[in-house]
């Protein structure tokens, strides 16, 4: 009997602190303030809020070679080409020293969950995860991009690349890298971009999305065009 009596304390302790824990997550919902709408403002004039456009950079920036990239967390194409060629270009041409990569929001207004899609990864590169966050949610964009509450998918792949959870979430929700996004996006306004993903190499578009082989042939030939001449030598010297 004696047994049993502690086997109910315990129980009704384990249910005790199961509603404690529930109450505080149904008051912390309820009292929790309205997120700000994550609304794309005209493009034109300064930086939007001051804030000049700035991408998420692999590779030493004194490379001969710099490619900017423009995409859309919910475009497929971009989704295809960060799962299947970009992890060749962080470990085969990054290293060699002659690229630097940049990737530039550009969330397009048909996509509803993409914006905050970029929040969470603008916020994963506060922690020092952009790119781990990025692949991500390229990998799982099937699972997040028609819900009615991707925060939680969101938080979720944070967790699965070791980011900080609470910080991500704050981060989230106060929409702190709304400005740098808007600024990005503006930027490709800027250039008549048109749609995603879009690449260019040292300023010149690339029409089309190129293989890995494509890349490795466009950076051996846009390093050798930008490597210094030696003086010419005259005739008959």
């Amino acid at each position: 009997m004696a047994d049993a009596g502690r086997s109910l304390r315990t129980f009704y302790l384990i249910l005790g602190v199961v509603a404690v824990v529930g109450i505080a997550l149904i008051v912390r919902a309820a009292t929790r303030r309205p997120l700000a709408p994550l609304v794309m403002a005209e493009c034109g004039g300064p930086p939007l809020g001051g804030v000049p456009a700035a991408g998420h950079a692999l590779g030493p920036d004194s490379a001969p070679v710099r490619i900017t990239e423009y995409a859309d967390f919910e475009c497929p194409t971009c989704a295809r080409f960060a799962i299947v060629t970009m992890p060749d270009v962080m470990q085969r041409l990054i290293p060699t020293g002659k690229l630097r990569w940049e990737f530039f929001d550009f969330p397009l207004d048909q996509h509803a969950n993409s914006p905050l899609a970029h929040v969470a990864a603008a916020c994963a590169s506060a922690q020092g995860r952009f790119w781990e966050m990025e692949y991500t949610l390229y990998d799982h964009q099937d699972a997040w991009f028609a819900d009615k509450n991707p925060e939680r998918k969101f938080l979720d792949y944070g967790r699965q690349v070791g980011l900080d959870t609470d910080s991500l979430r704050a981060c989230m929700d106060e929409r702190r890298p709304w400005p740098q996004i808007e600024a990005n996006r503006c930027s490709g306004e800027k250039l008549a971009v048109q749609g995603t993903p879009t690449f260019y190499v040292n300023g010149r578009e690339i029409p089309f999305t190129p293989a890995y082989d494509d890349f490795a042939r466009i950076v051996d030939s846009a390093a050798a065009a930008a490597a210094p001449r030696g003086p010419a030598r005259k005739a008959g010297k």
